[in-house]
C-alpha cells in the first residue's frame, strides 16, 4: 500500500514535469527534486501540528473543503510567477499559512537551494503541490472515511518516511529539530550471558597475566619513536542552507527587521535611506508576501500580517515618510468590477496599518485595476505578476 508521498508523486507524470520546465525555465531534474523537497516539507508542517487539536481542526476543515477534482488534471495548477503574489485558486495557501506563517518565503528558499532553481520557481511549484496533497487527503477524509484523529494518526505513523526525504537543513529553518530523525538512537547494549558467569574473570586475569609476562620478556628496552604523518582528514560537508534571508540593519528606535533579500522591506528602506533618489511617481515596491483571498479584499491573515507589520515598523522609524497603496488586478473580466476591487484592496493595506498605530493622513490608497501592467496578460505568467499590491513613496 503506497504512503501519502508516493501516492502525491503519483500525480506528477514524465509530461507535467517537462511543461513545468519549460515554465519556469528550468531543468526537469530541477523541478523533479524541487517537488520532492516540497512534499515533504508540506507533510512535515502537518506531521508537526499532529499533536495541536486545536490547529489541527482548522487543518482538518480546510482539507475537508478541498478540491479533489485537481488530481484529474495537474497540469491546471502550473503557473509562473511567485505564489506569494498571486490569488489562491484554492485553499492551499490558507493551509501553507497555518502550517508555516511568516516562514513560507524561507522555506522556498531553502528549496531553491536544495534543488539548484529560482527562488520564483520553488515558491510557484507550492501551487501544485500544495493543492495535489490536500486532493489526495481529501480523498482518503470523504472516500476511506478518515476522522480527525485518523489524520494525525496517519500523519505520525509516516513519521520516518517523511522526516527521511525532508531534505538536509530544511527542517532546521522551519523550526522541526524536534522531528528530525536524522541521528540514529543509542545502540542498546545486549544482555550478559547468565550461564557460567565465573568464566569471563578467570579468562580476563589469564590474559592480564599473559600481557604481562610478554611485557617483562621483550619490552624492557627503550622503545624507537617512530613519527608518522597522517593525512588530514576530509572536510565536513558543506550543510544545505536557504539562500540568504536579510536581516535589515537596525531601523531608528531599535527595532531589527528580518526579510526577503529582494523584499519589499529591503527595497522599501534602501529607497528611503538614500538621499539620492528623489520622490517620483513611477518607483513602486511590490509586496511580495501579502495575499487576499480569489475575488475578495479580505487577506489571509496569518500569512499577510508579518509583512504588514513590518511596513508598519518602516513607517514607524520614519516618521515624515508617506506612502502611498496601489492595488492592481489582470485584465480578465469586466474592467469595472476588477477596478472596485483592486481599489477595494489598496484600502485594506490602509485600513490595516492605521489600525495598527500610523496616521491616515500619511497613507493613500488608490485601485488601478488593468491598469499599468508589468506583464502581458496573454498569458497565465503574465497575468499572475499583474495581480499585484504595491506601495510608492510619496514623501520622505
Amino acid at each position: 500500500m503506497s504512503n501519502l508521498i508516493e501516492t502525491i508523486r503519483g500525480y506528477i507524470t514524465p509530461e507535467l514535469l517537462t511543461q513545468a520546465a519549460q515554465l519556469h525555465d528550468e531543468q526537469e531534474n530541477g523541478i523533479s527534486k524541487a517537488i520532492g523537497g516540497l512534499v515533504p516539507a508540506i507533510l512535515a508542517g502537518l506531521l508537526q501540528k499532529s499533536s495541536d487539536s486545536g490547529a489541527m481542526s482548522s487543518i482538518f476543515n480546510l482539507l475537508s473543503k478541498a478540491d479533489a477534482s485537481v488530481l484529474d488534471h495537474p497540469a491546471g495548477l502550473l503557473v509562473a510567477g511567485n505564489v506569494s503574489q498571486n490569488e489562491p485558486r484554492d485553499l492551499s495557501g490558507q493551509l501553507l499559512g497555518l502550517l508555516f506563517g511568516a516562514k513560507v518565503p524561507a522555506m522556498t528558499n531553502a528549496i531553491a537551494s536544495f534543488a539548484d532553481v529560482k527562488p520564483s520557481t520553488a515558491s510557484s511549484l507550492l501551487g501544485l503541490v500544495g493543492p495535489l496533497m490536500m486532493g489526495v487527503l481529501n480523498k482518503k477524509i470523504n472516500s476511506g472515511g478518515l476522522n480527525l484523529s485518523g489524520l494525525a494518526s496517519l500523519l505520525k505513523s509516516e513519521r520516518n518516511s517523511i522526516m527521511g526525504l525532508l531534505p538536509m537543513g530544511l527542517g532546521a529553518v522551519l523550526g522541526m529539530s524536534d522531528l528530525d530523525t536524522s541521528v540514529p538512537p543509542p545502540a542498546t547494549a545486549p544482555p550478559a550471558a547468565t550461564g557460567n558467569r565465573w568464566l569471563w574473570p578467570l579468562l580476563l586475569l589469564l590474559g592480564l597475566g599473559a600481557a604481562i609476562i610478554y611485557y617483562l620478556k621483550n619490552c624492557r628496552a627503550e622503545p624507537t619513536m617512530v613519527q608518522t604523518t597522517l593525512p588530514a582528514p576530509p572536510p565536513p560537508p558543506a550543510p544545505v542552507v536557504a539562500k540568504p534571508t536579510m536581516y535589515l540593519d537596525t531601523l531608528p528606535g531599535g527595532v531589527s527587521l528580518t526579510g526577503a533579500l529582494t523584499g519589499i522591506e529591503s527595497q522599501l528602506v534602501s529607497f528611503i535611506k538614500d538621499d539620492s533618489r528623489p520622490v517620483d511617481k513611477t518607483t513602486w515596491f511590490n509586496f511580495d508576501h501579502l495575499n487576499f483571498k480569489t475575488g475578495s479584499a479580505e487577506l489571509y491573515q496569518e500569512y499577510s500580517q508579518q509583512q504588514l507589520t513590518n511596513i508598519y515598523e518602516v513607517l514607524k522609524a520614519f516618521p515624515k515618510v508617506k506612502i502611498k497603496v496601489g492595488g492592481y488586478t489582470d485584465n480578465v473580466g469586466k474592467a469595472a468590477a476588477n477596478l472596485k476591487l483592486s481599489q477595494a484592496r489598496a484600502e485594506t493595506v490602509q485600513a490595516a496599518l492605521v489600525k495598527m498605530g500610523i496616521a491616515k493622513d500619511r497613507l493613500e490608497a488608490e485601485g488601478y485595476g488593468p491598469q499599468h501592467p508589468v506583464a502581458s496578460n496573454d498569458t497565465e505568467a503574465g497575468r499572475a505578476e499583474n495581480r499585484r499590491t504595491a506601495v510608492r513613496v510619496t514623501g520622505k
